[in-house]
């Protein structure tokens, strides 16, 4: 190898460090802010202990139950920025009541603080409740559905006992797009059929069951997605300091950024189904029992395969099996 070769592969490893050192502090100044304002909000009930396990330990299984500990988190009442002017908006207590007759197209989540549930609706119309809730404003615009909701959530009880359930029409509630906003709380899809999905899941948690997508792009900051046999024909994923469980098929191709987060994926039919583009700065990854580790890994596989799968890790955890 000559001189030129070396300097060259020297250079890519200085910019990889480089890069690896830059995400590290970036993600290290994201949760000393969370951490601080959960010391602020905690006002000396909870020990440090008790912060980092509502932040991260504790998750629900996909069986729905409730959650075992939650982080806190604080909304402001007074802003009421995501708010149309147009609607009214609810407080504490909504009894069920009908947003709109048959099915729509698009549906906005954007919630904070509160336990959502989407379910059947026992006929052709669309149906909204809530227990709870600080303030709520739900309508459809232009064939979209929005459902937006704050509150105070200082504690873990408050969450949890804050709901929100949303009724869809058992016939014809295939969703074109489905663009989920989630702060503190967490949000249960089950059965569902929806074309393409956008979800930012900041503090709370995102569970999916039994469901088909043609594409899922989801960001995590501190928050969770948890699925179970979901399959999507394009899955984006940025994981910050959050956790990815995925279990179901992926059709066509997977694109992962995992910066100090987890992310474990139980996958349907082989590893050479994909071909791999692997890159790795100082974190753990693991491809069906092949480990891939290291100060600066970069690794194309090969397979000959149809789809593609892409991992980029600075300093997380990535485990994928078959």
């Amino acid at each position: 190898m000559n001189i030129r070769n070396l300097n060259e592969k020297g250079m890519e490893i200085m910019k990889k460090f480089m890069k690896f050192c830059f995400v590290l502090a970036l993600v290290l100044i994201i949760v000393g802010g969370v951490l601080y304002m959960l010391g602020r909000k905690s006002g000396g009930r909870n020990n440090m202990e008790e912060l980092l396990s509502n932040i991260g330990g504790d998750w629900v299984d996909i069986n729905y139950s409730l959650l075992d500990g939650w982080g806190s988190s604080s909304y402001d009442l007074d802003d009421v920025s995501i708010f149309s002017d147009d609607y009214a908006v609810w407080k504490g207590d909504v009894e069920k009541q009908m947003l709109c007759q048959g099915g729509i197209d698009k549906l906005n989540l954007e919630i904070g603080g509160s336990m959502v549930e989407i379910k059947k609706s026992s006929d052709e119309n669309i149906y909204i409740e809530g227990k709870s809730v600080g303030k709520m404003q739900a309508y459809v615009d232009d064939g979209v559905l929005y459902i937006k909701a704050v509150r105070p959530a200082n504690l873990m009880d408050e969450i949890k006992n804050s709901t929100i359930t949303l009724y869809l029409p058992r016939e014809n509630s295939s969703l074109t797009m489905l663009d989920v906003s989630l702060g503190a709380g967490q949000l249960k899809l089950a059965d569902l059929a929806v074309q393409d999905m956008a979800a930012s899941i900041d503090a709370g948690q995102l569970l999916m069951e039994d469901m088909a997508l043609g594409s899922l792009d989801v960001s995590l900051g501190a928050g969770e997605l948890r699925t179970k046999d979901v399959t999507v024909e394009a899955l984006v994923a940025s994981i910050g300091a959050g956790n990815m469980y995925f279990s179901g098929g992926i059709y066509r191709s997977a694109q992962i950024t995992c910066s100090m987060g987890n992310v474990s994926m139980e996958l349907e039919g082989e590893k050479e189904d994909f071909n791999y583009q692997l890159n790795c700065v100082a974190s753990n990854m693991e491809i069906d029992g092949d480990n891939y580790a290291g100060a600066a890994v970069d690794q194309y596989i090969d397979n000959g395969a149809a789809k593609y799968m892409e991992i980029d890790c600075s300093m997380g955890n990535v485990e994928v099996d078959f």
